[in-house]
Formats: structure tokens, C-alpha cells, sequence
């Protein structure tokens, strides 16, 4: 389902019971892969946790859950965990806008935060400088084990 920006924004902030609730990836897939600095397919699951405060403490949120089937697939190869991670960011980023939005996936290129974020980093669109995602790697034993991420309010910012 294509959405178009003006929805992508509008949907952006939602006013739910009272408190934030923020869109989450509506094209995420339950199962999958991403393959690794090494050219290795990662497998994946994952799941999409309404009302989840990871990113902002007590304000809700809609957040993809991605887990790794092998905890060590996204581990360091020698060359740090920074490929790994554009990896995830370029398929993640898909899920969240039109094809055209140029999310900045590189690790040197991530935000600090957005408005509100307590955790984690931001991707920012080039394209569309009102749109961001949210992210957090979960880290085990030197190897990407899990990832959260999400719509972030605003833009991205340092």
C-alpha cells in the first residue's frame, strides 16, 4: 500500500486515550532475511508491538520487532558492525515511506534522536526532511541480535 507524503505526515502524530500514539512500519515483513557484510543471509521474524514506549518512555507507539533465527549472523566480521547495520537500515527504511524518500542508511549519516526519543538513533529521508525512523540495535555478544524501530515524531536531530 502506497501512501502518499501528505498521509505519511498526518499519520505521523496520533492523539489516542489520551496519550501519543505514533504509525508504525505498515510493510514489514513477518519473516525474512538481510544479508550480512559477508554476503550471508541473516534470517529474521518479526513482529509489530502496538503501544510499545522503547523509543519514547511513556508515550505509545506502534514498533517493528526484528529478531535474528541465529544470534551470530549479524556479528563482526572484522570490519566492525557498521555494514551490518546499513544493511538492516536500507531494508527497514523501505517499510516506512514511497521508494523515493532516500533515507540516510550509512552509520556515519544517523541522527542522534528525534523529538522525544529517549533510545536509539533516526534515520532521516532526504526526500521528505518531516520524516524519520527510529531505531535501536540490540547487541549480544558482538553480533546484532535483535532490532526495534519505529516512526519517529518529527525529523531526526542531533
Amino acid at each position: 500500500m502506497k501512501l502518499s507524503y501528505f498521509k505519511i505526515v498526518t499519520i505521523g502524530i496520533i492523539f489516542h486515550l489520551g496519550s501519543l500514539a505514533f504509525a508504525g512500519p505498515t510493510g514489514a515483513l513477518k519473516k525474512g532475511f538481510i544479508k550480512n557484510d559477508k554476503g550471508d543471509k541473516c534470517w529474521y521474524k518479526q513482529i509489530v508491538k502496538e503501544k510499545n514506549t522503547h523509543f519514547h518512555g511513556s508515550f505509545k507507539g506502534t514498533n517493528g520487532i526484528l529478531t535474528f533465527d541465529k544470534a551470530n549472523c549479524m556479528s563482526d566480521s572484522g570490519v566492525g558492525l557498521d555494514t551490518n547495520k546499513m544493511m538492516i537500515n536500507n531494508i527497514v527504511s523501505r517499510w516506512y515511506s514511497h521508494s523515493d524518500a532516500k533515507f540516510q542508511t550509512r552509520v556515519d549519516e544517523l541522527f542522534k534522536g528525534s523529538a522525544l526519543q529517549k533510545k536509539g538513533q533516526c534515520i532521516q529521508s532526504k526526500t521528505y526532511p518531516n520524516i524519520g525512523i527510529t531505531i535501536d540495535y540490540i547487541i549480544e555478544n558482538k553480533s546484532i541480535a535483535k532490532v526495534i524501530h519505529g516512526t519517529s515524531i518529527q525529523s531526526c536531530k542531533n
